[in-house]
């Protein structure tokens, strides 16, 4: 008899835990398909993931192409993907660049704002398409993984072009961790002498563990482990490997932490934690009030820019 309630109890654990895993496998796939895979919709294979395509329709992402001479250059990444960005010339000659760097889902077009801003202020701006996004192949994102290492090469592509180019990073969320993970590499060419990091998180993993929680009441284990478990197979990356807070102690050149402090999709505290990761010893931090997730150079126009060029003027003479 006691083998038998032993025997029935290993069976169904073993069951139990085939069955959570096929659940998981699928789950798993369907998230990973809806939040990082582009095509979300039938008919443009451009189209950004599922996900962003809810919450952003096609008639909500035109924006205005600044008024510029323009350029298309284009480079393959190390896993042959072809990428693409626009290289917009300021009305002066001058050596001062900044690669402005768009956030998940998005495509160049929502750096023009930006762009458009430096360009009055006498910068060279690049505006690229990051890998599975915009006229740039690929069809997974990596939450800034990868991404950093595209950013790492258009920067060389800069300095190849213009021996002279100071150069500096500018990245909105998901562009911002592409940035700093590419701010600690030590591939990155001399030219590259600040970095702009605005709402960006600490960990891809722990951010969307924390909207588990929150939004969904799921908790972390273990869905997350599941899902980094279909994300390293379907999207060949680790949700772990997104993580700036990993590569804060690697980081040397200038930086400026900004964060909107009514961002309630990725917490303000994360700003905190990257700033008193960093080991630059030159690093600034900016809050902007009353300003939500991306919006800060928006809703607090004036102080950002401020900021901004306060903070790039000590390094990109």
């Amino acid at each position: 008899m006691k083998k038998m309630i032993i025997s029935c109890l290993v069976t169904a654990i073993l069951v139990t835990a085939f069955w959570c895993t096929m659940a998981g496998y699928f789950i798993g796939n369907y998230i990973v398909q809806f939040g990082l895979e582009r095509g979300g919709e039938a008919d443009n294979p451009k189209a950004p993931p599922r996900a962003y395509a809810l919450l952003m329709p096609p008639e909500s992402r035109q924006f205005s192409k600044p008024d510029a001479r323009s350029e298309v250059w284009q480079i393959r990444s190390d896993d042959g993907l072809l990428l693409r960005a626009t290289r917009f010339y300021p009305e002066e000659g001058t050596h001062r660049w900044v690669i402005v760097v768009h956030g998940y889902g998005c495509t160049q077009q929502n750096s023009w704002y930006i762009a458009s801003t430096y360009l009055s202020l006498g910068y060279n701006v690049l505006t690229p398409d990051l890998r599975a996004s915009g006229d740039s192949e690929g069809q997974f994102l990596t939450m800034g993984y990868k991404e950093s290492v595209d950013v790492e090469h258009w920067a060389k592509e800069i300095a190849k072009r213009d021996p002279e180019s100071r150069i500096a990073f500018h990245g909105v969320s998901m562009g911002a961790a592409a940035v700093m993970l590419a701010a600690a590499s030590d591939k990155l060419p001399s030219n590259v002498v600040a970095c702009i990091e605005d709402c960006g998180f600490t960990s891809a993993y722990h951010l969307l563990a924390l909207r588990l929680e929150d939004s969904f009441g799921l908790p972390a284990f273990p869905a997350m482990n599941l899902l980094d478990w279909r994300c390293e197979r379907l999207a060949d990356f680790s949700l772990r490997h997104a993580a700036p807070i990993k590569v804060m102690d690697r980081v040397r050149m200038p930086i400026l932490f900004i964060h909107g402090e009514k961002d309630t999709l990725v917490p303000p505290y994360m700003a905190d934690l990257l700033y008193e990761a960093c080991r630059s010893q030159n690093k600034e931090i900016f809050l902007a009030p009353d300003s939500i997730h991306g919006a800060a150079s928006q809703t607090a126009h004036d102080a950002y820019y401020k900021k901004v060029t306060e903070f790039l003027g000590k390094y990109m003479r």
